[in-house]
């Protein structure tokens, strides 16, 4: 067989993953004239043994042995005179057995995200829905493990990627999302505080239903500062009314409780609301 590209190794991927067993790129030599690739090995993923452990013997996490010494492979050679590639070698035979069709998918050759995983995982993030769940709830939408062609790693990798991704713009990107929410429903109320380099230090927001419940209810407000930490170590606070009805807001903050207090407290008055005690955190 003749390919006129390095397709071949492509052709074999498929071969293997049609008969059950992954592959990995080995050997590649090169032409001294002009650097053109002239020899290209593709072999069994098991081919040869590991000559060392990958960890220590004292680690808690064991990697399986996963080098068998197959010599299953595919090698492709360029023809000088014509720049073309043809199959110079090809062994069959494998030294252990192959995935059965009901296992096919758990190979590397099956795992791959498209398109549509990648807008399900960042669909389900604006919902606060982590990677591992947005795995569960497409397994069922699919019909089963077998037809996810992705694993759970790979979504959780692809969220990975995205927080470093928008790592140093989710600030800008937090107030993008409360200018938008008032744009939406004039009601709807933010402060935030910027330091002298232009970093966020705190922000406060108030939505309309709960500006409402708060105004109905809010004799006395719970300001807990226990709630949540973020990667800044920026204390993520919850303000609840003592009847357990959710009111006025989320604060993010980096400074003092007791500024942050007062700050709220002219927020408050802003708002056209006043609370007669205020529990705050021992």
């Amino acid at each position: 067989m003749k390919f006129d590209t390095l397709q071949g190794i492509s052709f074999y991927e498929n071969y293997a993953k049609v008969s059950g067993f992954d592959t990995r790129l080995y050997l590649t030599k090169k032409r001294k004239s002009d650097g053109k690739i002239s020899l290209k090995y593709c072999v069994c993923n098991k081919e040869g043994f590991r000559k060392t452990p990958r960890l220590h013997a004292d680690s808690k996490k064991k990697r399986p042995i996963n080098r068998m010494g197959c010599k299953a492979r595919i090698t492709l050679k360029l023809i000088n005179d014509q720049d073309n590639y043809v199959i110079f070698s090809f062994h069959e035979g494998h030294t252990h057995p192959l995935t059965t069709p009901n296992s096919t998918h758990h190979t590397k050759q099956s795992k791959n995200l498209t398109l549509a995983h990648k807008k399900y995982i960042m669909d389900n993030s604006r919902a606060n829905i982590g990677a591992t769940k947005s795995y569960r709830l497409m397994k069922e939408h699919v019909g089963g493990y077998q037809n996810m062609a992705a694993s759970v790693t790979d979504f959780k990798n692809f969220q990975r990627d995205i927080r470093k991704h928008i790592r140093g713009k989710d600030a800008q990107m937090l107030i993008e999302n409360v200018k938008r929410k008032k744009e939406m429903c004039n009601s709807f109320f933010f402060k935030y505080e910027v330091d002298e380099k232009q970093h966020l230090l705190r922000v406060f927001w108030a939505e309309a239903i709960k500006r409402k419940s708060y105004a109905s209810f809010g004799d006395v407000v719970s300001f807990d500062t226990t709630f949540s930490m973020n990667e800044y170590c920026m204390v993520f606070a919850l303000l609840l009314v003592l009847i357990t009805v959710k009111v006025v807001s989320l604060l993010q903050l980096r400074s003092s409780i007791e500024r942050t207090l007062n700050l709220l407290c002219g927020y408050l008055k802003r708002l056209g609301m006043q609370c007669k005690v205020v529990i705050r955190p021992g």
